[in-house]
């Protein structure tokens, strides 16, 4: 009704201001459709949906998990037209509590699974709702956790008759001016190999040698194989992750192994360039690596496949969504090294 009195009586109090002057009129009813379109295409474009999703180990490194909690919350509710929460509480494991029977390991794992169906359920409103907006996941979780969520991403991503959702993951800044910046989209794009141009460029971000443990005689000692990713500064990880590896330590699992040889992917620099082409080219130059180096060494088929990561918790997700169904993680600190008892 507004809309009618207004069409009706509008032109006639333009024509009382300035005349019958058809350029004038026509310049305004043109100007006027150009701005309510701007303003219908503001209030109507879809900006998604942001997951924020906090696993905070109590007794452990506090109190990280609120302040990025808080930014998280903001960045998503100013990005997206929607913001879900998800928080649990995973206690940190003591020693002699990675047994996968104990008390300790049950309840971590259905954390993490009651954390996974709740992003899980979003997702699949989100695409059912409308498929075509964007989701962006934030993920605040030791590296191991992340890991396993990116495990459980890869075979339950939801599908629908016209388009598949793939979270775009947002990471914690630290050189940028933005408290957060997209670092990677879940997708199959990840599995695609590297072109030339693109191997030399990770070759100048990453560095890749392999370490053959020859000390490894006695029996049992070599029924693993290490992969440890280096993407962070923490100096000492490598030698660390290669001593456990080495001497035997144990998994998310509970299992303990003692490691034949270990591919180490180290970064050249303390921190990778804060944008999505690098995050993404070191995740592909890393399952490539990681793909090429079983396929020429293939008596390693049939041993455990075990990851040291120190690394961006996106690129944890990432690389949990690519291998986490071939690969376990081992949680630093390292539980059980040299110890021969499970």
């Amino acid at each position: 009704m507004a809309a009618t009195v207004a069409a009706g009586t509008v032109p006639d109090v333009i024509k009382g201001w300035g005349g019958d002057n058809r350029v004038f009129l026509t310049v305004l009813c043109a100007v006027s459709a150009l701005l309510f379109a701007g303003i219908n295409w503001l209030q109507q474009r879809r900006r998604g949906v942001g997951i924020v999703v906090t696993l905070r180990r109590s007794g452990w490194r506090e109190p990280w998990t609120h302040q990025w909690a808080v930014a998280a919350n903001d960045h998503a509710r100013r990005h997206h037209d929607s913001c879900f929460v998800v928080q649990r509480e995973i206690r940190a494991a003591a020693s002699g509590q990675a047994d996968p029977d104990s008390d300790w390991a049950r309840a971590r794992r259905n954390e993490i699974d009651v954390a996974w169906e709740l992003v899980n359920a979003r997702l699949m409103e989100a695409a059912m709702s409308d498929p075509a907006a964007p989701v962006s996941l934030y993920v605040n979780a030791a590296l191991p956790e992340a890991y396993e969520l990116g495990a459980k991403l890869k075979f339950n991503v939801q599908r629908t008759m016209r388009a598949l959702v793939t979270p775009a993951l947002q990471q914690r800044a630290e050189l940028s001016g933005s408290d957060f910046h997209p670092a990677l989209s879940v997708s199959a794009r990840l599995k695609e190999p590297l072109t030339a141009s693109e191997a030399t460029k990770a070759a100048r971000l990453v560095q890749t040698r392999e370490k053959v443990f020859d000390d490894n005689g006695s029996a049992g000692a070599d029924d693993a194989v290490a992969l440890v990713v280096h993407l962070a500064h923490n100096p000492a990880m490598v030698a660390e992750a290669l001593n456990a590896s080495r001497a035997g330590c144990v998994d998310v699992t509970g299992a303990r192994a003692r490691c034949r040889v270990a591919l180490v992917i180290d970064a050249c620099q303390a921190n990778l360039p804060e944008n999505n082409e690098d995050f993404e080219l070191v995740v592909r130059h890393v399952y490539a690596a990681w793909g090429a180096w079983l396929r020429e060494n293939p008596e390693y088929a049939a041993l455990r496949k075990r990851l040291f990561i120190a690394a961006p918790v996106t690129i944890g997700l990432a690389l949990g969504w690519l291998l986490g169904h071939t690969v376990s993680p081992v949680p630093h600190p390292y539980i059980g090294v040299g110890d021969g008892n499970r």
